[in-house]
């Protein structure tokens, strides 16, 4: 009986190799005073040295996302809001220069300056182009309105909202327009190219890319 009691306690004593290898390392770095007491628990040994799971190897971290800011984030930060007690008609100029040479490339005109005649096939392919253009920059003159204060208004675009344009006046005075009571006649070198404002209904950014249907007719 002694001797099977003596075998099963040397048994119990002896550690499998992976605890005795922790207890080992701990000792390494433990105060000698203090070895006495290391007590390597089994269940932590096989947290620290088991492998880990295919969910954990296939587990990837997640990109996070940068918020983009929301259209109500942009009008709090005054993107579409303008200081119009400085704005000055003359410093308007430039933008109406860079926006001269994107229309030319956008409407693909040649040195001539020619536009498709009405009875030409291309005609139809012209006014789509012209209607999705951005026109931030562009000469404008208010020609008919169902509103008769408005017509005659005219200037360099700085705003083109989805239902109005706000206008820079040779006065330096900025006129808001609503698009789909007017018809405006829009200055391009030695052109003038006239659109109907209801035409033009849709935030820019939208209308660049919105396949374009037959055009209205007129009620103006």
């Amino acid at each position: 009986m002694a001797s099977a009691s003596t075998e099963k306690s040397s048994k119990c004593t002896q550690l499998p190799a992976d605890i005795q290898q922790v207890k080992d390392t701990l000792s390494e770095v433990v105060h000698p005073l203090s070895r006495p007491a290391i007590n390597v628990i089994p269940d932590h040994v096989l947290v620290l040295t088991g492998t880990k799971s295919k969910k954990q190897l296939s587990r990837k971290k997640r990109a996070v996302k940068k918020k983009a800011l929301t259209r109500q984030n942009r009008i709090d930060m005054g993107f579409y809001s303008l200081p119009t007690k400085s704005l000055k008609y003359a410093d308007m100029l430039a933008l109406h220069n860079l926006w001269q040479g994107y229309m030319k490339e956008h409407l693909g005109l040649d040195a001539m300056e020619r536009v498709p005649d009405v009875a030409d096939p291309q005609y139809d392919g012209f006014s789509k182009l012209l209607v999705k253009a951005d026109l931030h920059g562009a000469k404008v003159l208010v020609t008919r309105s169902k509103c008769p204060s408005l017509v005659g208004i005219s200037g360099i675009v700085v705003i083109d909202t989805k239902n109005t344009l706000k206008i820079l006046g040779e006065d330096d005075k900025l006129r808001t327009v609503p698009k789909s009571e007017c018809i405006f006649v829009i200055e391009l070198g030695n052109l003038e190219l006239t659109v109907v404002g209801k035409h033009l209904t849709i935030r820019p950014a939208e209308r660049s890319v919105k396949k374009m249907k037959n055009f209205m007719d007129l009620d103006l």
